[in-house]
């Protein structure tokens, strides 16, 4: 497949089957131990709640409900009309975790507009084709028409599986603009000023 023939779309409500379909039977098809997440976790302080407790499919359905409501933002990746990829951004305020997130607490945001680039996921095949790439290069463009300052970026550092790539690598956001701001025991904050 040609990269360039990528379609990249902002979600909204009427994808809520394309999202679901993605997170349900492809995104994890070689890693399912992490297909409950439905990329919610940056949601929540605690990544369980009480109230999902013996609940099946809990975040499936808290998935929906949030992107009904807006509060879940990105982009998907299409490929001949199936999704391929997903980009999870969001305005920084907008995800709890990274309020005990070490490195991110650390950026002074002041009065600035910030959106934050969270999660990353490729569809199995799709993998090492830039698809990943293309999904940030839209983040950017819509960060900019959007009126953001800037955009932040919270990759890990030292030797990780692919897996724990799903953050995105240094190498990715150099690429694209990013230059690291500060940097923790575990990763840094990257970011790029629009």
């Amino acid at each position: 497949m040609d990269i360039t023939e990528l379609e990249i779309r902002g979600l909204n409500p009427d994808m809520l089957g394309d999202y679901l379909y993605f997170f349900d039977n492809v995104a994890f098809t070689d890693h399912p131990e992490w297909s409950q997440c439905y990329c919610l976790a940056f949601h929540f302080e605690q990544e369980w709640d009480a109230a999902d407790a013996g609940r099946e499919n809990a975040w499936r359905e808290r998935a929906a409900s949030f992107i009904r409501e807006g509060k879940v933002r990105g982009y998907l990746a299409y490929s001949d009309g199936e999704v391929v990829g997903w980009c999870n951004i969001n305005d920084k305020n907008n995800y709890a975790a990274l309020k005990n997130n070490v490195g991110a607490e650390l950026s002074e945001d002041g009065d600035k507009k910030v959106l934050s680039v969270v999660c990353f996921l490729v569809a199995p095949g799709m993998r090492g084709k830039g698809v990943a790439a293309k999904l940030l290069e839209r983040a950017c463009a819509g960060a900019e028409t959007e009126g953001y300052d800037f955009i932040e970026s919270y990759p890990i550092s030292g030797g990780f599986n692919m897996y724990a790539a799903h953050h995105g690598t240094a190498a990715l956001f150099e690429k694209c603009g990013f230059a690291v701001h500060t940097k923790s025991e575990n990763g840094c904050v990257m970011r790029k000023y629009l």
